[in-house]
């Protein structure tokens, strides 16, 4: 986003923040959110796409709630009306095809009206009968997460990208030689996934709070942490989506705080150093080891102020709506091991990793009475591989998973050794010397990793780590 999208977001907030204090709170928020999802969808280059992948992900939401809920809570009047909002909103959209012909409202390439129409008309028949049918059977759960699934996998892997984007070309009459990976953006796809399973597991495992339509969909959908986090679970967000509990004079000041915060780490610091930080292009410019450290260094503190900037400008647009979003991150470049650096960064990924993979792997594997160590090699290194993969399904994040959780594993056992042999520090000097050499050593590992993270290819990520040890390859 730009800072002109990030004020005109501040601006929206503030309203609706008004608003939902004196009429439906929840049908307010929803319906906004579903305004500005369409609003803050790229252009995709790709005719119509960049309307179309909104509206799927409605369908999808919209199945997804019919998954979780019980058939009682799938009241036909109820569901009708709020079935009727959220895809008029969709509709009210096409309207801009003649209102806006020039997108000067920031919407993108909207199909024919009797497209919309006719989308409209799909998407609330094909829920309702799919609400009437579907009897919160366990494999229909299996299907909606493999679905969801599937779909990650397509717009993570660059070929299977690039596959789906000449399906589209073919099928709209584009050239199929300039279809790229890099055109099928479909903003926030990764976010709802997350939180979409997330509701399916808790389904399964029979703590999911039951929940109407506009509630489900306005927790999916909820724009201030739409594209980049962070991502809060439904029992976070449901209590402030029922219920008022702070003033709006508090709510505006706590929230203008967070946002100017969040301008300053990610349009001063950020974007200063993404001038020289590391990147694809730059990688051949350093010919000697200190231009390579700079450039990296540059590079680590630029994805730690761009993301935790984001982070803090969506609590402080979600506070604008009287929200409480989940911290995200917790000064985890100070941090003396690597295990607390986990803990402090992206905290509502690790955790629901730590939920909904690492806990359950572990259990299975204790019950079948695997050997510790084993335990721990196999449930810290495939959950840092798939956190990888979250990234992107390329061999240099499944590098980078495998250096993490390589890392963690290391130190896992390096703690307990030395917890056995070396004497606890007696002295607060020692302390602070032991937690300081802790600190340079996880804040190097770490930005040792990056390197993978953000270079193309194996390759040209040996050459630079070779080259910042005076050698080359």
């Amino acid at each position: 986003m730009t800072i002109q999208e990030v004020l005109l977001l501040a601006a929206i907030s503030i309203l609706l923040g008004i608003l939902s204090r004196k009429i439906h709170r929840i049908n307010l928020l929803m319906a906004a959110s579903i305004a500005l999802m369409y609003w803050l969808q790229p252009d995709t280059g790709l005719r119509y796409l960049g309307f179309w992948l909104p509206s799927i992900t409605l369908v999808l939401i919209t199945l997804s709630w019919v998954l979780v809920t019980s058939p009682e809570m799938r009241k036909m009047g109820e569901t009708l009306r709020s079935l009727f909002l959220i895809f008029g909103v969709s509709f009210l959209i096409s309207f801009l095809k003649f209102l806006d012909p020039d997108q000067v409202l920031g919407f993108v390439n909207i199909p024919r009206f009797v497209c919309s129409l006719t989308f409209l008309i799909a998407g609330i028949s094909l829920v309702f009968l799919f609400s009437l049918l579907q009897k919160g059977s366990a494999a229909g759960l299996w299907v909606g997460f493999s679905i969801i699934i599937m779909i990650f996998v397509i717009l993570k892997t660059p070929a299977l990208a690039v596959t789906a984007s000449r399906v589209w070309r073919l099928a709209t009459g584009h050239s199929l030689q300039l279809a790229n990976a890099e055109e099928l953006v479909w903003l926030g796809y990764s976010y709802i996934a997350f939180r979409i399973l997330h509701t399916i597991r808790d389904k399964q495992a029979g703590r999911l709070p039951e929940l109407r339509l506009n509630e489900y969909v306005a927790y999916l959908v909820f724009y201030p942490s739409f594209v980049a986090g962070p991502i809060a679970r439904v029992v976070q967000i449901l209590p402030d989506l029922r219920e008022i509990r702070t003033s709006l004079s508090e709510d505006l000041l706590e929230g203008s705080q967070r946002i100017f915060i969040g301008l300053f780490k990610k349009f001063v610091l950020a974007d200063s150093l993404a001038l020289f930080a590391l990147s694809s292009q730059n990688v051949t410019q350093p010919n000697f080891p200190l231009g390579g450290w700079i450039l990296l260094y540059a590079f680590s503190l630029q994805i730690y102020f761009d993301f935790s900037g984001y982070t803090d400008i969506a609590i402080g647009l979600a506070r604008y709506l009287n929200f409480k979003l989940p911290e995200n991150f917790n000064r985890p470049y100070l941090k003396p091991n690597l295990t607390q650096f986990w803990s402090n960064w992206h905290m509502t990924l690790t955790n629901w990793f730590r939920a909904y993979f690492f806990n359950p792997i572990s259990r299975y594997l204790r019950k079948k009475k695997t050997p510790a160590i084993f335990i721990l090699f196999i449930t810290q290194v495939s959950t840092m591989v798939l956190v990888g993969l979250w990234h992107g399904i390329t061999i240099n994040f499944v590098i980078w998973g495998l250096w993490h959780g390589l890392g963690l594993l290391f130190q896992n056992r390096w703690s307990d050794w030395a917890k056995k042999h070396l004497p606890p520090p007696s002295e607060k000097g020692y302390q602070k010397i032991r937690n300081a050499v802790g600190v340079f050593l996880t804040f190097h590992y770490v930005t040792l990793g990056w390197i993978w993270f953000v270079l193309p290819s194996p390759e040209t990520s040996w050459e630079f780590l070779a080259l910042l040890f005076g050698g080359r390859l």
